[in-house]
């Protein structure tokens, strides 16, 4: 008897197997490969022959699925198979890449801060969202998936559109040109500082750019500056009102190997620039803005790139902290600096909220030709708050009293800013 019901239980299964149905798929539905390399096999199962290799970001119209296996449709009318768990589906309407906003971050094999850490993303590397978790989202990148918080990745919008007259400068030596909107795309041909080249049309943060001879280009937002981009926000920043869902960029000077001025008793630039970033973004946050420092620890960060932190956020305001040195000690005092005459006015608010709120001498507001300004599209602003030459203002700079005044001070000058 319990022969015949092993027998029954046996059939059923087979049965099962025998006769399950594929689900099949509409047309709109993609995978996309994760894996470095895929074999795309001849049938649903290891145990058939690979008839060809796809690689990490491969994108293939889904056809069907059977148990953990995906019918993809191929190039030349040549149909595969893909194991669903080296892919994943999306659909062509809901294509979602984004972003990185700063250097260095972390993409980690899980959402938590505890996880490994599988590999450093930098500014302006673009990545394909696969799902979201809290304030994390899973991304694909290089061969890679992981997990970032989506603090640091901007949704990047699917819209081209097309110049009207406007130019771009390259910023540096050496500007690589491509022949895609994507740092992974080749490379066309490489610009120098200073050449200027007409915009055929923006393409989320690139912009199709006309070279010599009638050929196309494309080049990152990050690298260049605009004309047309710097005429626009002079005319938009000062009208807009309150803190809340401004972008504000903090760039704590100096870090890692370059420690900046050093005072009379071994107090390092960089470290009292980082304490001065962190309380002011944390004040700047409690009021709802949305603030980005171009580093978060001692590290070194070159001008380029701390300019791109400010670019492709798109930041409301950029404001890069130093402290002062000079051989006179007897010397005290802040200074607000700005470049381009659409940054003064934020400079201005600055320096009246510092002079407001501390008993700092009033070194006024002054052009600065700083690359950090200077290079920036944004509205900008670089500030000396004191002097750590003078050894009495040394002292005060290292306390609690005098940072807590100092960022109220930029703070409220940000608060009358956007007024």
């Amino acid at each position: 008897m319990k022969k015949c019901f092993f027998v029954f239980i046996i059939f059923l299964l087979v049965g099962t197997v025998i006769t399950s149905k594929p689900k099949v798929y509409a047309d709109s539905q993609k995978v996309t490969v994760n894996a470095n390399i895929l074999n795309i096999r001849s049938g649903p199962g290891l145990s058939y022959p690979v008839i060809q290799k796809g690689q990490s970001g491969d994108r293939f119209t889904l056809l069907q699925t059977k148990d953990d296996w995906y019918e993809v449709q191929l190039s030349n009318e040549k149909k595969g198979w893909v194991a669903s768990w080296l892919v994943t589906v999306n659909s062509q309407s809901k294509d979602t890449s984004g972003i990185v906003t700063v250097n260095d971050l972390n993409l980690r094999s899980s959402p938590e801060l505890s996880s490994s850490i599988i590999q450093k993303l930098q500014t302006g590397q673009r990545v394909q969202i696969l799902e979201t978790n809290s304030k994390w989202f899973k991304i694909t990148v290089e061969g890679s998936t992981g997990w970032v918080s989506s603090n640091y990745i901007r949704l990047a919008s699917k819209s081209s559109v097309t110049s009207n007259g406007e130019m771009v400068t390259i910023l540096n030596n050496g500007t690589n040109l491509r022949s895609e909107p994507s740092i992974q795309s080749s490379i066309v041909e490489i610009g120098n500082s200073g050449e200027t080249f007409s915009v055929i049309e923006k393409d989320n943060d690139w912009y199709k750019i006309k070279l010599n001879g009638g050929k196309t280009a494309y080049v990152a937002s990050w690298v260049v500056s605009s004309t047309v981009k710097m005429n626009r926000t002079k005319s938009n920043k000062v009208n807009t009102k309150g803190l809340k869902g401004k972008t504000i960029v903090i760039d704590p000077g100096h870090g890692g190997r370059d420690s900046g001025t050093i005072g009379i008793t071994n107090t390092l630039e960089k470290n009292v620039t980082l304490k001065t970033a962190e309380l002011l973004a944390n004040k700047l946050r409690n009021a709802g803005a949305n603030v980005f420092l171009t580093r978060e620890d001692d590290r070194y960060v070159s001008l380029p790139s701390r300019v791109s932190v400010s670019k492709i956020n798109h930041a409301d305001a950029f404001i890069s902290l130093h402290y002062d040195s000079i051989n006179d000690q007897s010397i005290t005092g802040h200074t607000s600096y700005y470049y381009h005459s659409m940054q003064k006015i934020l400079a201005q608010n600055i320096n009246r909220g510092i002079s407001n709120e501390t008993v700092l001498k009033d070194r006024g507001v002054k052009f600065g030709n700083f690359h950090v300004i200077r290079e920036n599209t944004q509205p900008a602003v670089l500030l000396e708050l004191g002097y750590l030459s003078n050894p009495l203002q040394e002292i005060a700079i290292n306390s609690q009293d005098y940072q807590e005044s100092i960022t109220k001070g930029i703070y409220n000058g940000l608060v009358d800013y956007f007024k």
